[in-house]
């Protein structure tokens, strides 16, 4: 399974590198829970494909992301935790910055395939300058908590 979920995590920066919003969200279970890296919550595959369309178009046009696995958590033969770091450049103001975050999947296999039944990811606030969050904070188009559907 754990070759499954590296490979997993590498159609999601696939996806996320070449904008393409219904790739990413193939992956993600019809019901599916997302946190963004602002506390955002999209319930659903269809929310997360709306998602990752808008926020391409607007605050991460132009980004490039890359994602590693740093650890596997099985939490029984269908389930695994997978614990990953990304690194986010995008453009700011016209001048490129980079963002670090910690994003956690919890995926499960259901007839046969592997899904992403929930998604959390942690902006690493020392990874970050002040200037770069307060301006992604502000342009962000999903800064709500509860959830977004």
């Amino acid at each position: 399974m754990e070759n499954e979920l590296h490979a997993l995590v590498s159609h999601l920066e696939d996806s996320w590198n070449r904008y393409d919003s219904n790739a990413f969200a193939s992956v993600f279970a019809e019901d599916a829970d997302f946190i963004h890296i602002l506390g955002g919550h999209y319930v659903g595959r269809e929310a997360v494909d709306k998602a990752h369309r808008t926020i391409w178009d607007t605050i991460y046009k132009g980004s490039n992301v890359k994602m590693d696995v740093h650890k596997v958590r099985p939490l029984g033969n269908d389930v695994a935790v997978v614990f990953t770091q990304a690194a986010l450049q995008f453009f700011q103001g016209g001048e490129r910055v980079m963002i670090k975050s910690r994003p956690t999947l919890i995926v499960q296999r259901v007839n046969g395939e592997l899904e992403v039944a929930a998604f959390q990811n942690t902006l690493q606030k020392e990874a970050v300058i002040d200037e770069a969050l307060e301006k992604l904070v502000k342009a962000h188009p999903f800064r709500g908590s509860g959830p977004e559907k």
